[in-house]
């Protein structure tokens, strides 16, 4: 009876894995390398990586800046997560391969253009 009842725990915990890790929409089309069109702060273009695995690096060359991020696509929207709280939103367009990143740390529906830095990809990624 005990080798049942691990069993059938072993398969709910299986069955809920599958279904946290398929919660939220893909990565793929977002994932790659981008950077941004403009200058950030008046102090070099910001390189962003995007990988599949949630995994994202913001850089700031110029600065030697470097910030890890967590990422993930919700509602056609991306979300990068700093380790210390911050989020950032990113609208995508052209099939992924530009971005527009609302540096205010609230989403607005249409960036404010001062407080918007738009991306295009370079390498990597979907479409």
């Amino acid at each position: 009876m005990k080798k049942c009842r691990a069993v059938g725990a072993a398969t709910l915990a299986v069955a809920f894995w599958l279904l946290v890790m398929g919660c939220g929409e893909s990565r793929q089309p977002y994932a790659g390398n981008y950077r941004s069109v403009e200058s950030f702060a008046g102090k070099g273009q910001v390189e962003l990586e995007l990988k599949e695995n949630g995994e994202a690096t913001w850089k700031l060359a110029q600065e030697g800046l470097i910030i890890k991020l967590k990422w993930q696509v919700e509602d056609n929207q991306l979300w990068l997560y700093t380790k210390e709280g911050g989020i950032i939103h990113a609208t995508p367009s052209d099939k992924g391969r530009k971005l527009m990143v609302d540096m205010t740390g609230q989403w607005h529906p249409s960036c404010p253009k001062e407080n918007c830095l738009s991306f295009e990809r370079v390498s990597g990624g979907g479409p």
